[in-house]
């Protein structure tokens, strides 16, 4: 009988879960090279594929360019260790991943940075203009004041809820979070969000400046449905995309997949 995935490495799991680890650990060898890390303060994690209440993460100590597939943490609903590991866990992130996932059945992956844009648009009262079409891609966006550091249940549970219908939230002063169908889905939603952020923030449009230029409802909202066939991970061009990374990631960051 051949090896199961990871086994080498001393991750004994099923194929699914190899997969998931690879490509989570690609997700954040990713933003490290893209410049969205920051320290050990943001954070991304996917469901664990054979049992839904199980959650991969990075250690609380690991900087984004330092994960691997096989140094993922897997962590039960109270935050423990499935597998024994001397590493400290990333309790902090915890909390608010465990309310969306529980709140949105259908989540595979979430991120969440502080990138510069997206906190400077964050910081801005009328937010996310829907005046590019990196905007225009997105869908609904919600919205979470800033209540100060966090790492409870109640709050979590309050951070879920401002998702609304859609897949991204602005947090008021602080950054973004996005949950995905797949690892893939949910770091292309962060690619547009932050690139939408970006062009906000070039444009010069916001408060006492530029008048910005904004098309008419219905145009928004058929390219929010147009845009699904280039977002979803089931598609083949967000498939492509995503292999694309990974080719760049191989060239660039070697290592991830170990």
């Amino acid at each position: 009988m051949s090896d199961l995935p990871g086994t080498k490495t001393g991750i004994p799991c099923t194929e699914a879960e190899w997969n998931m680890r690879v490509n989570l650990a690609a997700a954040l060898r990713l933003a490290a090279l893209y410049g969205w890390d920051e320290i050990n303060l943001a954070h991304m994690s996917a469901r664990a594929p054979d049992c839904p209440t199980h959650i991969l993460i990075h250690g609380g100590g690991l900087f984004f360019e330092e994960v691997t597939a096989s140094n993922l943490h897997c962590l039960d609903e109270n935050g423990a260790h499935v597998r024994p590991s001397a590493d400290m866990p990333h309790r902090f992130a915890l909390p608010f991943h465990r309310e969306i996932y529980d709140r949105f059945s259908a989540a595979n992956c979430i991120i969440h940075l502080h990138t510069r844009a997206a906190t400077a648009i964050a910081m801005q009262k009328q937010g996310l203009l829907m005046g590019s079409q990196y905007a225009l891609f997105l869908g609904p966006i919600g919205y979470h004041d800033y209540l100060g550091l966090f790492s409870t249940p109640d709050e979590g549970s309050r951070l879920a809820q401002s998702f609304g219908s859609g897949q991204i939230v602005l947090q008021r002063g602080h950054g973004f979070v996005v949950w995905g169908h797949s690892v893939h889905e949910a770091f292309l939603l962060a690619f547009f969000l932050n690139r939408a952020c970006e062009t906000q923030v070039m444009s010069g449009t916001g408060a006492g400046a530029l008048d910005p230029y904004i098309p008419p409802q219905d145009v928004i909202d058929v390219t929010a449905k147009q845009a699904r066939s280039l977002i979803d991970g089931t598609q083949p061009f967000t498939k492509a995309a995503w292999a694309g990374l990974l080719r760049k990631l191989d060239r660039e960051s070697p290592g991830y997949r170990l």
